[in-house]
């Protein structure tokens, strides 16, 4: 750094932010970081149904019960 510097000099070396800024969120520190593999096993796995299953079988029975429950309030209603 020169001794006597110009508001010129000072103003052309001025950065808008930091470069290892993290206010936006965009980077995350080593504290909580997690790999990619230890995050896919980490990241909840959202189970669907399979019809074939028993489960499967089981929860759809209870959509239809429900639906033809509907189906027959909207009917006794009129």
């Amino acid at each position: 750094m020169k001794a006597k510097m110009t508001f010129k000099d000072y103003n052309d070396m001025w950065e808008d932010a930091a470069a290892n800024a993290v206010g936006h969120g965009g980077v995350s520190m080593p504290a909580d970081m997690m790999p990619k593999t230890m995050h896919q096993r980490h990241k909840k796995k959202v189970k669907q149904y399979d019809g074939r299953t028993k489960e499967g079988k089981k929860f759809i029975e209870r959509i239809l019960a429900r639906r033809n429950a509907r189906e027959q309030s909207k009917i006794s209603t009129k």
